[in-house]
């Protein structure tokens, strides 16, 4: 997992806002300027839990997803190559 997740940043096929996604989680954690205050014994660091959590979650998924042998031809595919995408909508694109 730790080569793909090298190739995963470095491609400049994903888009950079995924790549920031564990950066952003790590700095909120990070800083004094919380959604909950840290200084609220309980609530405080669950919501710097929940938001590493769910970055960690999100970052190990699309990792996972990531395919870096298949070329990219601009339509969105799952993991099996199918499209994500119905021709219908994708003629109106």
């Amino acid at each position: 997992m730790g080569t793909r997740f090298f190739q995963y940043v470095r491609d400049p096929r994903v888009a950079l806002w995924r790549k920031l996604a564990g950066v952003v989680a790590v700095v909120y954690f990070l800083s004094p300027v919380d959604a909950v205050p840290d200084f609220i014994p309980v609530l405080g660091w669950l919501d710097d839990l929940g938001m590493l959590s769910a970055a960690a979650f999100f970052m190990v998924r699309e990792v996972q997803r990531y395919r870096p042998e298949q070329p990219w031809d601009g339509v969105p595919r799952d993991a099996e190559g199918h499209e994500r995408v119905p021709p219908t909508v994708r003629k109106h694109v």
